[in-house]
């Protein structure tokens, strides 16, 4: 049976997709693990499945979709703080409706030679394929009865594969593990506001050979959805939970993530432990770092 279910997010004009062939990062990692005694399987997928005609992008949908980013965004800081994360000052009410206007100003500006597109209208619809290309991949890798699910978007990469897999073999055969792993080095605990709701996970060390922590969360969070891993149990109710939200008005699936994390907090179904985060993290998201390679 496989071990660890790995999917790739990309697409066909990505600049990373030499990162999804044989010598990129999740192939490697696939053949490090094989070493440390874990069976993987790997799955790319570059579709782009937005059916136009069921899910018409218009200028509304576009509009209707800023605000509810922006009104997502409160809504985690709000959840943040009611755990004991940071909230900054009271400026950042000012700051997002500054940032909501900016927003729309660009959204509606007319993409060059694209007849009848703007800038919102193609962002809108690149971000509906990037969510139904993460719910595919999660909804083949539970298909797929492996115990974990990694899914990877085509800009993860990691300077040491050998640290990299030895650490993650240990934390995904720990029998006390966590509901998910946050594994990507995007944005900083800190410049995310959840360090003062993280601890020592106190079950496990990294076991890799670079100094990292491995921490538990006091409620689920998350950095960004560039390197994940899920427990097959909590990804079943995870893919269950999106498709139940609507698609529009659409948010970029890193919040559309947080959402159904918060409602799944609220219901019980996570809580304190059920996230992990190594810190700092294995993988990195290239395209935030200025990498270009694996």
């Amino acid at each position: 049976m496989t071990d660890l279910f790995i999917g790739v997010v990309s697409h066909a004009t990505s600049r990373f997709a030499s990162n999804c062939g044989p010598d990129g990062f999740a192939h490697r990692l696939s053949v490090r693990l094989a070493l440390e005694g874990m069976d993987c399987s790997i799955v790319v997928n570059t579709r782009d499945d937005h059916d136009p005609v069921a899910i018409p992008v218009t200028a509304t949908v576009v509009d209707d979709s800023l605000d509810a980013t922006f009104r997502l965004e409160k809504q985690w800081a709000d959840y943040l703080a009611a755990g004991g994360g940071r909230r900054s000052g009271p400026w950042v009410g000012i700051v997002t409706r500054l940032r909501s206007a900016r927003a729309h100003r660009r959204a509606r500006r007319p993409v060059d030679g694209a007849a009848g597109v703007t800038r919102g209208t193609r962002m809108v619809e690149r971000l509906i394929n990037i969510e139904l290309s993460h719910l595919h991949l999660l909804r083949t890798g539970v298909r797929s009865q492996a115990p974990w699910i990694l899914i990877l978007e085509d800009d993860a990469g990691c300077l040491d594969i050998e640290d990299c897999a030895a650490g993650v073999h240990a934390l995904l055969t720990d029998p006390v593990g966590p509901a998910y792993v946050n594994l990507s080095r995007s944005f900083s605990p800190s410049a995310l506001g959840i360090d003062g709701l993280l601890t020592e996970s106190g079950t496990l060390r990294w076991q890799g050979h670079e100094s990292r922590r491995v921490l538990a969360a006091s409620r689920p969070v998350t950095n960004t959805v560039c390197a994940i891993a899920y427990r097959r149990e909590f990804a079943v109710r995870l893919v269950a939970e999106l498709e139940a939200m609507p698609m529009t008005p659409v948010v970029p699936i890193d919040w559309k993530l947080n959402a159904a994390l918060m409602s799944m907090f609220e219901a019980g179904w996570v809580g304190c432990g059920d996230c992990w985060l190594v810190e700092p993290a294995p993988i990195i998201q290239m395209s935030m770092h200025g990498t270009s390679g694996p």
